[in-house]
């Protein structure tokens, strides 16, 4: 995702946030929001760290742009860390990095599940030809050895 693309998503979900904290929401019911407020924040900061080495094209420009965005992102982080420690006690950030590791840790097992999944696919489709070429190989050797 591009960085402004990536600081919109961060800024809509940052907005969702607030409103329910705002009208007494439980951080736990608030999960999806703030999954894809983390994604949105993680995916500016990787979006800027690729810039900076990023070697061909308009390096200055797009720097400039990811470093804009990534600033946005820190003062959103900021916000909302002080908001949620000023509202409800220093435990709801604690909180939040405990719901952002138990996400990250979702997407990866789940990432994994489908890596292993296709891996699975593929030893079977590999089998399956495998079999049907040594299946053909005979069927052509007795067909020449004892022929019709």
């Amino acid at each position: 995702m591009d960085p402004i693309s990536a600081i919109g998503v961060a800024q809509a979900a940052y907005a969702a946030i607030c409103a329910g904290f705002k009208h007494g929401r439980e951080l736990e019911s608030m999960a999806k929001d703030v999954g894809r407020w983390m994604g949105a924040i993680n995916s500016v900061k990787s979006a800027h760290e690729d810039a900076k080495r990023k070697k061909f094209g308009s390096v200055e420009e797009e720097a400039l742009q990811t470093y804009a965005a990534l600033k946005k992102a820190e003062k959103m982080e900021a916000e909302l860390k002080n908001f949620l420690i000023a509202n409800y006690g220093f435990n709801a950030w604690n909180d939040v990095l405990r719901i952002q590791g138990e996400l990250r840790k979702a997407r990866l097992a789940e990432r994994r599940r489908r890596e292993r999944q296709i891996e699975d696919a593929m030893t079977y489709v590999s089998i399956v030809i495998l079999t049907g070429l040594i299946g053909g190989l005979l069927f052509f050797i007795g067909y020449l050895i004892f022929g019709t």
